[in-house]
């Protein structure tokens, strides 16, 4: 039975709750379908115009993370990842708190103005989240949560918010192998970030994995919001950048490395998608796209909206920020000049509702 037959042989005054997008500030709808976004950073409320008869799903995604900057040369920078994806169904009268992501900042954004890698941008981004904003170059939280329980912060499992998507992390100058350097890729995110690379963050992660994660407290504060099936899933890898090294120990290496050319970033399907990685100005033959995320473009098709990572640089073509969640493409240097200054952001986070009858 589709919705519009439910609504017209349900009675009791039942309306399809899109039908008068006043009772959602800040949020958009896809046409006439049975999907809303929201898709600018901020907080907003939720309320079924139904008083609770109405069912949900949502669709949680966090901010993109940005890339640090770079200048001409034989290696060049990884990619930044996607945001993580928390996806569940909510039947409830309560009013509900809702946060999208900001997207993570490039050094340049954040005030460094320094030709090189920034120890203090690396080491500030594997800080703990602060609700939907962003951490130095990792992206923000986007969460659902009710009223009475405090916005995501610090590291999961965010007691009593329903759910949340963490934002992706950096990506990295010098990605290279060479023994007379001690401030490349590797040696950065080791000495900066942590031991364990982006594993810091996001447990259970390989060193380079950068996407962020998703997080479900399927009954909430226990007041009687719950969600029902509930899915979670990581945030795109961001792509390995050129280099011409020679005998790269397997330690370092990205996992996306593909002999040396820059890679494309992970593609998701509801999380956000990895950027691709840079190929500095002159060099590689191959320019890093971002991935996309298939589950989000079905969603918003008709929406204008296109999920994906960015792409990295290549040749003249400067690198791309992501969309819905996706991480910064490498941002190496483009034939303008060095890009360490650049001012850049992630895909901020977006929530996107779905009606799913009474």
């Amino acid at each position: 039975m589709s919705i519009q037959q439910m609504l017209l042989g349900s009675g009791g005054g039942l309306v399809h709750p899109f039908d008068d997008m006043g009772n959602f500030p800040g949020a958009t709808r896809v046409g006439s379908t049975d999907v809303i976004y929201y898709g600018t950073s901020g907080t907003y409320q939720f309320i079924d115009p139904n008083s609770g008869a109405s069912k949900f799903r949502f669709t949680v995604v966090g901010g993109g993370g940005a890339s640090e900057g770079d200048d001409g040369g034989w290696f060049s920078n990884t990619a930044a990842g996607g945001g993580g994806a928390a996806r569940g169904e909510i039947q409830t009268s309560a009013t509900l708190d809702i946060g999208v992501a900001q997207g993570g900042a490039s050094p340049g954004a954040l005030g460094y103005t320094s030709n090189g890698s920034q120890s203090a941008y690396i080491t500030g981004s594997r800080a703990g989240d602060n609700g939907i904003n962003r951490v130095f170059g990792t992206g923000g939280n986007s969460y659902v949560k009710e009223t009475t329980v405090g916005a995501p912060s610090g590291t999961p499992p965010y007691s009593g918010v329903l759910m949340s998507a963490r934002g992706g992390s950096i990506g990295l100058s010098y990605y290279a192998y060479y023994a007379n350097y001690n401030v490349l890729a590797y040696q950065n995110l080791t000495n900066y970030y942590a031991g364990n690379g982006f594993g810091y963050r996001y447990s259970g992660h390989g060193l380079w994995d950068n996407g962020g994660t998703g997080h479900i407290n399927a009954s909430g504060s226990g007041a009687g919001v719950n969600v029902t099936n509930g899915v979670t899933e990581t945030g795109g890898m961001g792509g390995s950048g050129f280099h011409q090294s020679s005998g790269m120990p397997s330690s370092w290496k990205h996992p996306l490395d593909i002999n040396g050319q820059a890679s494309n970033g992970e593609s998701t399907t509801y999380a956000g998608a990895g950027g691709g990685g840079g190929a500095s100005n002159a060099n590689g033959n191959v320019m890093g796209m971002g991935g996309t995320a298939s589950g989000l473009a079905s969603l918003l098709s008709g929406s204008g909206i296109n999920p994906k990572g960015g792409n990295g640089t290549y040749l003249t073509t400067a690198a791309t920020a992501g969309v819905a969640g996706g991480g910064h493409g490498g941002n190496s240097e483009d034939g303008n000049g060095a890009t360490w200054a650049d001012v850049h952001y992630g895909g901020s986070g977006i929530v996107i509702v779905e009606f799913l009858g009474f």
